[in-house]
């Protein structure tokens, strides 16, 4: 008996040490000297390259302001919509701000902190499109980023659309303006980017899928991290800078946020 208290015992030990291994504090990223933050680029307006090839958006903005805060480095690290939360599981980055919807199913994979942004996700299409209502959708052809909040909300919605699934936000829109698909699944400022970059008025939202909001992401068990980077929004929200830095992006204000 009391070998096996003892082997128990050692066990726990090792799990203990383990998962204070896995635990990330701030004074670990500040002792680094820099913060990793993964971050989707290829996702105007969140996240996009200027014409000097140099990382930009709402969602760089925000983490440029987090390291200043926290008084290091940023180091970007370039990801998709589908590795945006691996990445973070796998320890390459120790923070994601991409666009990433808060559900209850990937709050299952990581620790969310309270929202920074928020979005309205949208069925876009050209303007002489016939499509009014989720009926007219129909037996279409929706392009979608794979791994995106929209996926799950459409294939609700409208169960007998063809879903044509793309790896990255601008496949999926190539796909609507090629006339692959009949219409595309995306965030309510996409029609507005996809105008300006080609110089015409040509795409609008055509229905509404809900309103979802955007926090950043962690492993979980980080409530060191966590705290600071609660404390950090809601900081940047009180001073004004998180609006400013929103609308300067989405070219709208920052509506109020929730809490948790």
């Amino acid at each position: 008996m009391r070998i096996l208290k003892a082997f128990s015992a050692a066990v726990l030990a090792v799990v203990i040490g383990a998962t204070g291994a896995l635990a990330q504090s701030v004074d670990d990223v500040k002792t680094r000297g820099t913060v990793r933050i993964a971050i989707d680029t290829n996702n105007p307006p969140w996240g996009t390259m200027d014409a000097s090839m140099q990382a930009d958006g709402n969602d760089v903005a925000v983490a440029r302001m987090l390291a200043k805060y926290l008084g290091v480095e940023l180091e970007i690290v370039p990801v998709t919509s589908q590795n945006r939360i691996p990445y973070v599981l796998s320890g390459q980055a120790d923070l994601v701000i991409s666009s990433l919807t808060i559900t209850p199913g990937r709050a299952q994979q990581i620790w969310f902190s309270i929202p920074y942004a928020m979005q309205e996700s949208i069925i876009m299409a050209k303007k002489d499109s016939p499509i009014t209502s989720f009926e007219d959708l129909a037996g279409k052809k929706i392009s979608i980023v794979r791994g995106a909040i929209q996926d799950p909300l459409v294939t609700a919605l409208v169960p007998t659309a063809e879903m044509m699934r793309y790896d990255s936000d601008a496949s999926t829109i190539q796909a609507l303006m090629t006339g692959q698909v009949d219409a595309a699944a995306a965030g309510f400022l996409t029609p507005a980017a996809v105008n300006k970059a080609q110089g015409t008025d040509e795409y609008e939202k055509k229905l509404s899928l809900g309103q979802q909001h955007f926090g950043i992401g962690m492993k979980r068990g980080n409530v060191d991290l966590l705290q600071w980077v609660n404390t950090f929004i809601y900081h940047v929200r009180q001073n004004g800078e998180l609006a400013a830095t929103f609308e300067k992006w989405a070219e709208q204000p920052l509506p109020e946020l929730p809490s948790f």
